[in-house]
């Protein structure tokens, strides 16, 4: 919980364009629910990894306007620009969509 709230206080500074950053340094903001590289440890969580830039773009956009509703989303969306949401979505759609494993989800496994 403490972790949600010093993320939602540092998003105004990161959106203010205070800081180049990239999508990935963007998209770790989204860790303490997603987790790490955008794979949530339960199955109640959406998970972030493997979403088209199309699909990460439009539920952002949805939850800035209200058109889709979330406790936490709709207040931390808006925090984002349009180009920020772009290169989060780019940095989440560049990664393998993770696996169902009963209620937990894991990484694809990678070859070496």
């Amino acid at each position: 919980m403490l972790f949600a709230i010093l993320v939602l206080a540092a998003l105004p500074q990161l959106a203010s364009g205070q800081s180049a950053l990239t999508g990935k340094t963007m998209a770790d903001t989204c860790a303490g629910c997603h987790g790490t590289d955008g794979v949530p440890a339960v199955s109640y969580i959406p998970a972030l990894a493997g979403l088209s830039v199309d699909e990460f773009t439009a539920a952002m956009n949805a939850y800035r306007d209200g058109t889709r509703r979330a406790t936490i989303m709709n207040r931390v969306a808006p925090a984002f620009s349009d180009e920020e949401i772009a290169e989060m979505a780019a940095y989440f759609a560049s990664l393998p969509k993770p696996e169902l494993a009963g209620s937990i989800r894991t990484r694809p496994e990678t070859k070496p």
